[in-house]
């Protein structure tokens, strides 16, 4: 592949469209990886070698020429590790010259003092595998990351610290910070560009929207750490950022820029000390929630805007994201006690099986004839199938297969508390001489199920009221129900974690479970059974089902389906009502009615040729036919909108309500 020569100043003296130098400051150093032939003679990529990276003039520079950062971003903990190379390969051939990626704490250190690098937490490899296909990386640490990921990133198990605050300079939170940082510096710091790597650029916090101590200290956490490079955060508009000057030598990205958007350009060179303008977020769609629809980005608007960027002068960005994934197991976030859905598809330009889509071909096409780029091929779709319609037999309820024996405590605890991070939790009580009355839930996160000798008597969601509610916004954590039975009984209640919001401000309001110990008639009841029923890999550990036929309250039906060669594939649960799936024990995420997406994503790597195992936690009442069958395609129907939360002290009852409570969820 040739690139032709960056036009003499002469040349550039007669090219006045600025369309056209806004090009020839791409082809001077962009090249898609391989070698670029600029005004010197010869132009860097990652090679291996320590090359210079600067930000000055309002623009990057390598080696002295200057560099135009386009960017596709993706999640490597939203990807089967066996997909990242075809993942990378079809982000270079779309155009690109750089990955931006998050990287996700709470599934690097699952445990405190536990650091795992490996399968999708193989950061180094992902990095190296953009370095050996010529790709730059901007990456994108944390500590905190939003991305609709469970809790923004951070660990469950910090919430046990009820006096420690995240998000600030308490000395504990950052202690803990410092360790993480020093174990990714570990895996990441020599892959920095000014080592020999690909890593052009580190960001140490995401949307935080101002400048305190707090940020400097974090940003000194990572340099101890070994992150010596060049260090940038990024937020959205609005606030101070349009006047306050950010950490000097710090760049300061701007989320969210479009042609709407174009005054901001100015606000962000205004704040960075002179630095390039750079959009980590130029937005390829949004995320959808549970009750909420995806807005996507349309072909048409998304070329119309990138050719918008190509005309500004040195401006760089990245599209959020280039290949959205999926929100495998139960890392799906939340906004506003709002839950994410599990398919974090986007509207992006490669999709949630891997296939590139119409608006990645026409992208292509902008960068290949406006840039004159000789891009590589295009790498295959992934070969995908359907599965035949096969049926599930019920095997038994939650509370028949729950262990004989749980935790003794007077008073309920949190999920949290009894060092649970994710699934579910239940709490029960035996009534020796029965039990009647109104059973009240006072504070519970966030989908219960009350129950009487394992049958329902009671279920609702409850949510956070929106920050700064009062009165009867407080009502949104209950939930209750009726009690009436005669002799020895025994109450339980299960609670579904959906997901901790993906903007902690508030600790507090994160912790899952059981907040507060239940009233009946307004009698607070003690004495409790805590069992956690994490359900990491489906009903493994638990009790063997009664046989006593299909299941009554949320229970699990088990199958095997077979498949002659393995392929993507979304399994249809349009049937079925609400709950979790996996397949050969690997945790494909919930399923909901009240979402626009009704099958889950089954990658080909979690298959094998011959039988197949699955298992499906029914939360709700089982289809007439429990079946099950593999699609194409994902499933979609009309949502059922709702908004489990109070607005303003008024009920909305179930009507989505876009927007309201939103903490942090970003601007399109």
């Amino acid at each position: 592949m040739h690139i032709p020569a960056m036009p003499s100043p002469a040349l550039y003296g007669w090219i006045m469209a600025k369309r056209v130098i806004a090009v020839a400051a791409v082809l001077a150093a962009m090249g898609m990886g391989v070698a670029v032939r600029a005004a010197d003679g010869g132009g860097p990529v990652p090679d291996g070698k320590v090359h210079k990276f600067e930000l000055k003039d309002q623009q990057f520079w390598i080696d002295g020429a200057p560099l135009r950062l386009m960017a596709g971003e993706i999640h490597p903990g939203r990807v089967p590790f066996e997909f990242w190379e075809d993942r990378v390969k079809k982000i270079k051939a779309m155009g690109l010259n750089t990955v931006s990626v998050y990287i996700f704490w709470n599934q690097i250190e699952p445990r405190e003092g536990e650091f795992v690098f490996e399968g999708e937490t193989d950061v180094r490899r992902f990095v190296k595998l953009c370095q050996e296909n010529g790709l730059w990386v901007v990456l994108r640490v944390g500590t905190y990351v939003c991305a609709e990921w469970e809790f923004g990133g951070y660990p469950a198990w910090m919430l046990k610290y009820h006096d420690m605050k995240l998000r600030s300079d308490d000395p504990k939170f950052l202690g803990y910070c410092q360790k993480y940082v020093d174990a990714v510096g570990k895996q990441l710091a020599d892959l920095q560009v000014n080592h020999g790597g690909p890593i052009l650029m580190t960001q140490f916090e995401n949307e935080y929207g101002r400048i305190d101590p707090y940020l400097y200290k974090l940003k000194d956490i990572f340099v101890k750490g070994g992150f010596d490079g060049q260090l940038m955060t990024c937020d959205h508009s609005g606030g101070v950022w349009n006047t306050e000057k950010g950490i000097p030598g710090v760049l300061r990205g701007y989320n969210g820029l479009k042609q709407q958007t174009a005054g901001r350009i100015e606000d962000a060179r205004r704040v960075n000390h002179g630095m390039p303008m750079f959009s980590p977020e130029v937005y390829t769609g949004w995320f959808a929630l549970w009750g909420g629809v995806e807005k996507p980005v349309s072909e048409e608007q998304q070329v119309s805007d990138t050719q918008w960027l190509l005309d500004q002068k040195n401006v760089s960005w990245a599209y959020y994201v280039v290949d959205g994934g999926t929100n495998f197991g139960y890392w799906s976030g939340s906004n506003a006690g709002r839950p994410m859905q599990t398919t974090y598809d986007y509207a992006a330009p490669i999709d949630e099986m891997g296939r590139v889509t119409p608006k990645y071909r026409a992208l292509r096409e902008v960068f290949e004839k406006d840039l004159h780029l000789d891009l590589p091929p295009v790498p295959a779709d992934p070969k995908v199938i359907e599965v035949p319609a096969f049926s599930l037999k019920s095997a038994g309820t939650v509370v028949e297969r729950l262990p004989s024996t749980g935790i003794s405590t007077e008073n309920v605890e949190s999920m949290e508390d009894v060092g649970e991070g994710y699934g579910f939790i239940v709490y029960r009580k035996k009534f020796e001489k029965g039990v009647k009355g109104k059973l009240v839930l006072p504070v519970v996160r966030d989908y219960a199920w009350v129950m009487v000798n394992g049958e329902v008597v009671g279920e609702g969601m409850t949510s956070p009221p929106p920050r700064g509610a009062k009165g009867d916004a407080a009502l949104t954590e209950r939930v209750s129900a009726e009690v009436d039975q005669a002799g020895a009984c025994e109450v339980e209640i299960l609670v579904h974690n959906l997901g901790r919001t993906s903007s902690p401000f508030d600790q507090g309001r994160s912790r899952k479970g059981m907040i507060e110990n239940p009233t009946l008639d307004g009698k607070t009841l003690t004495g409790w059974e805590i069992v956690p029923l994490p359900l990491e890999h489906g009903d493994e550990g638990l009790r063997a089902a009664s046989g006593n036929g299909a299941a009554k309250g949320p229970g699990f039906w088990s199958g095997t389906f077979n498949v002659s060669e393995v392929g993507e594939t979304y399994l249809d649960l349009s049937k079925w009502h609400f709950g979790v799936v996996w397949v050969n024990g690997h945790n494909l995420g919930r399923f909901w009615d009240v979402g626009s997406s009704r099958a889950l994503y089954l990658p080909s790597v979690w298959e094998k040729a011959g039988a197949n195992e699955i298992t499906v936690l029914e939360l709700g009442t089982p289809p007439a036919e429990a079946e099950v069958k593999g699609v194409a395609k994902m499933v979609e129907t009309k949502v059922k909108p709702f908004a489990p939360y109070w607005v303003k002290g008024e009920k909305k009852g179930m009507r989505h309500v876009a927007g309201q409570g939103d903490e942090g969820g970003g601007v399109q």
